[in-house]
């Protein structure tokens, strides 16, 4: 007669499925009594059983299933899964009354599964901070760590094995003592579609704030492609070349979005003598007219005058500095007629030289809110190269004024070519390139309106650096970069091509407005793998001031709805995970 052939086989039906003694001992402290009788103790629960080896450990294993505090039992996999649902609908307001009413009701099970159903937004109608009591989450802190723990495990994995690099964007509610921030990541999935996701949040000193973008990027540091921030980074703390230096791949840089530009214009424009005096001096002209007209019944402003002296008589609010200076440049004519009337206000008032200044300063200001304006939308008509010589062109069509020796762009036009718009070249010119609308036709035709004949020095460098980026790319991946035999005209074989010469050489797609550019490279990628590998990784922002993100990770913290949280008990520690789970499992935009 044959034998069993399962006979000592480890096949699941020669045996039960079962733990080893080994691994239930591990979650057991083994111990004796006072009588001598061998114990077993939860290391999870502190809860004893008969660790006698008669009673084999069956019972054990049974328990460690269904310890609430096992990490890795079922009943604790479901409560888990539960809270993450939780966190994903609910705001964290949402999520202190829920758990605060599930408290009160002790006959309710500890997640209320009729809150949940779907459509249920009546706790995001209610929500506000006032009576809630932000303790409650002490009592599920452990579930929550470990699910912020789990996930972002998951979210670091999941980066690390993305097949392209990746955007960091900080997002911050500058204007606060302690500056809550969040730190986006922005890549395009495999599906060819832009994602976003808050990787992290906290709430510090501006100032530190690179130093937590690090912490939250250690496991990932290689892979970033270009960080976006809102406010100018403090020399101590050099991202740029700390983040230059982990990847093998180029760094496109610490870039600063439009919001920081009119700051950093803001506080350079107060720091200059220059400026404060043209300002006092718009002031001391705005008081005189303000006193006269009410004492001399020859002088009778209308609305809009009465209303532009009210305006220049203060010092300009925070980014102000554009309305106060086109609303002096509106009243200069009035001044004038008024000066020709009164000796006294002839001698306040400015000069002609002056005058020039402040309409100068004025154009300079428009043309900045312009740019920064069109770099925001993304808008085509934005120059791909901001310089001085682009500046002077521009001005000099907008107003009569030396542009070459004007303080405005000596002083501030300069810093913020330097900080902001040099920075965003190289972005923009692989941008355009990689739009197979345009490619080179669109940077030749943008120098040429711009340079006229020194466009070819441009072209030139452009047409290199794109390359560079090219050729580091293509040598880190050579297996999968290609090259092509070209036939001539007579069908005889000629030199081969590289992808990029041949996808410079093909055809552009027909410039139409409605054009979906990364499905385009979706269905080319195969032809050109190293160029779609860098159009994965420089095309994951729409624009280069990208707010999808800043917009839904702004909300989370506007008007310190999370701020009253921050303070006090050990809520705080909460509170970061929460908003790092919501992040983790939803998208930056909700």
């Amino acid at each position: 007669m044959k034998g069993d052939p399962n006979a000592g086989s480890s096949s699941p039906s020669a045996i039960k499925k079962m733990k080893k003694p080994s691994d239930v001992l591990e979650e057991m402290r083994e111990y004796r009594d006072a009588d001598g009788n061998v114990k077993a103790e939860c290391n999870h629960c502190k809860k004893t059983f008969d660790g006698s080896s008669k009673k084999g450990t069956t019972h054990l294993e049974n328990h460690l299933e269904s310890c609430q505090a096992n990490p890795k039992s079922k009943g604790r996999t479901e409560e888990l899964k539960m809270l993450a649902s939780l966190i994903k609908k609910k705001s964290v307001d949402g999520l202190i009354e829920h758990f605060s009413n599930t408290e009160r009701d002790t006959t309710d099970e500890d997640f209320d599964h009729s809150s949940d159903r779907e459509g249920d937004t009546s706790d995001e109608k209610r929500e506000n901070s006032d009576g809630l009591d932000p303790s409650v989450l002490k009592s599920r802190k452990d579930e929550i760590l470990q699910l912020y723990q789990e996930e972002k495990e998951k979210i670091h994995q999941f980066l690390k094995n993305l097949s392209c690099r990746f955007s960091l964007q900080l997002v911050a509610l500058v204007g606060l003592f302690e500056v809550p921030c969040s730190l986006v990541v922005h890549y395009i999935d495999d599906s060819w579609e832009r994602q976003s996701k808050i990787i992290s949040f906290w709430v510090d000193d501006a100032d530190i704030a690179m130093e937590y973008v690090k912490e939250s990027c250690l496991s990932i540091h290689g892979k970033i492609c270009s960080v976006l921030v809102p406010f100018q980074i403090p020399p101590a703390y050099d991202g740029e070349s700390w983040f230059s230096r982990q990847g093998s791949l180029p760094f496109a840089g610490c870039l600063r979005n439009a919001d920081g530009l009119m700051d950093y214009i803001d506080g350079v424009l107060r720091s200059e003598d220059y400026f404060r005096d043209g300002i006092q001096s718009l002031k001391e002209c705005a008081h005189y007219v303000a006193s006269k007209s009410r004492s001399d019944e020859r002088i009778q402003l209308d609305g809009d005058v009465q209303r532009a002296i009210c305006w220049l008589n203060r010092v300009p609010d925070p980014r102000g500095h554009l309305k106060y200076f086109a609303t002096a440049v509106r009243v200069k004519e009035a001044f004038f007629e008024l000066g020709q009337l009164d000796s006294d206000f002839r001698s306040i008032n400015l000069t002609e030289q002056k005058w020039d200044e402040v309409t100068a300063t004025l154009e300079h200001l428009k043309f900045l809110e312009d740019v920064a304006v069109g770099f925001s939308s993304g808008k085509c008509e934005t120059p791909i190269i901001v310089d001085l010589p682009y500046v002077h062109k521009i001005l000099k069509d907008r107003c009569n004024h030396p542009v070459e020796d004007c303080l405005f762009c000596k002083k501030v036009m300069k810093g913020a070519i330097d900080l902001f718009f040099s920075k965003y070249y190289l972005i923009r010119v692989i941008a355009v390139i990689l739009d197979p609308r345009f490619k080179m036709d669109g940077v030749q035709l943008h120098c040429k309106e711009i340079y006229g004949s020194d466009a070819y020095r441009y072209l030139e460098k452009m047409n290199k650096d794109f390359r560079d980026v090219y050729d580091a790319y293509a040598a880190t991946d050579t297996s999968n970069s290609k090259s092509y035999e070209m036939l001539d005209a007579m069908g005889r074989p000629s030199s081969p091509k590289s992808e990029l010469d041949l996808y410079m050489k093909e055809l552009k797609v027909p410039a139409v407005e409605e054009f979906d550019i990364l499905a385009w490279w979706r269905g080319n990628a195969p032809f050109y793998p190293t160029l779609a590998r860098m159009a994965r990784d420089y095309l994951a922002l729409k624009s280069p001031f990208d707010h999808r993100a800043a917009e839904g990770a702004g909300a989370l913290v506007h008007g310190g709805l999370l701020c009253h949280y921050f303070y006090g008990e050990d809520i705080p520690e909460l509170i970061r995970p929460l908003v790092c789970l919501k992040g983790f499992l939803g998208t930056a935009e909700n």
